[in-house]
């Protein structure tokens, strides 16, 4: 069930002033209710930008507004920060002759798909190298007073290098060599970008926007387990919004598969889009089972990884046993 406060939410974000001032109706409004639920998707700025342009300050208390407003001037200034240190980082690794393609948040941030930098939040700036290069750019970043936040044991090769961050700038960075974990790397794969890495031009690249739109959706029903949980993310849905899903090109370009379906199919209850699916009884038992199957995978998984890291990892013992002195 849909509170009030999320379908203000989305009214906001995707309807017009006019649809939105007859179908808005703020009596049953927790407005602290309202922010926590705009929070938890990280769009209080994008919900900030989207009163302001459509002119709807007036039917909000000036509390509120100032609040949200003062998150998103936070907000634009620390992108302002991120678009200066993604440059510098650019011209970092052209100077040691490391190729790299900015993605996720950084490459939408890129692409100007926002009308206000301030719009997206972001968390740390992502970018894809050669395979050829992760020896090359563990030694630069080192060199160059980056420091490695060396990850947990893991069974397979995680899909980007250890997170460095660096005592002077704000942003960490993670270094990819591919776009999803291993066993869903045949949906969305490195090999995607070789023409790019081909082209020897040093400004600072971004994938195509089919491979941004597919990237945004795959990096959320895979990685962040959207599929799996029935769960869907605010920001996701607004990223793909403003990437112009209604462009036929585009969309056409993206292969309509278990994944894409489920992301539409699950906020279809708010019609922001309008894509249309055959479903039918068999396909929608076979996406439960699929869905219930991957659950216990992921569950069953997990279990196994930490018993490998129990046995593998000191660190990790360590941080078991003083998690179990610490309860006594």
């Amino acid at each position: 069930m849909v509170c009030n406060e999320e379908k203000l939410l989305v009214n906001v974000l995707y309807l017009s002033e006019s649809e939105i001032e007859n179908n808005v109706d703020l009596i049953n409004i927790d407005f602290e209710k309202l922010i926590k639920t705009a929070s938890s998707h990280l769009m209080l700025p994008a919900f900030f930008i989207n009163v302001q342009k459509k002119n709807l300050t007036h039917l909000f208390p000036d509390d509120f507004i100032d609040y949200i407003q003062n998150i998103y001037s936070i907000n634009k200034a620390r992108n302002e920060v991120l678009l200066t240190e993604t440059k510098q980082l650019s011209e970092l690794l052209h100077k040691n002759n490391i190729n790299h393609i900015f993605l996720k948040g950084s490459a939408l941030l890129l692409a100007n798909i926002f009308e206000d930098i301030g719009e997206r939040m972001i968390g740390d700036i992502d970018f894809m190298i050669q395979k050829k290069d992760e020896t090359t750019i563990l030694r630069t970043l080192k060199e160059n007073n980056y420091i490695s936040h060396n990850r947990e044991f893991k069974l397979f090769k995680h899909k980007h290098l250890s997170r460095h961050t660096h005592i002077n700038k704000i942003f960490a960075i993670e270094p990819h060599i591919e776009f999803l974990s291993k066993g869903n790397r045949n949906i969305l794969s490195y090999n995607e970008l070789n023409s790019s890495f081909r082209d020897a031009n040093k400004q600072i690249k971004i994938p195509d926007l089919s491979l941004i739109l597919k990237h945004c959706i795959y990096s959320f029903q895979i990685e962040d387990f959207g599929f799996a949980s029935s769960y869907y993310s605010h920001r996701s849905i607004y990223d793909v919004y403003k990437l112009n899903i209604k462009d036929e090109t585009l969309i056409k370009r993206i292969k309509f598969n278990v994944y894409v379906k489920s992301f539409f199919l699950s906020i279809d209850q708010f019609k922001i889009f309008n894509i249309k699916f055959n479903t039918s009884l068999f396909s929608s038992y076979f996406v439960s089972l699929f869905r219930s199957f991957l659950k216990f995978y992921l569950k069953t998984y997990h279990i196994f990884e930490k018993i490998i890291r129990l046995i593998f990892s000191s660190k990790y013992r360590n941080y078991l046993i003083n998690k179990l002195l610490a309860s006594r």
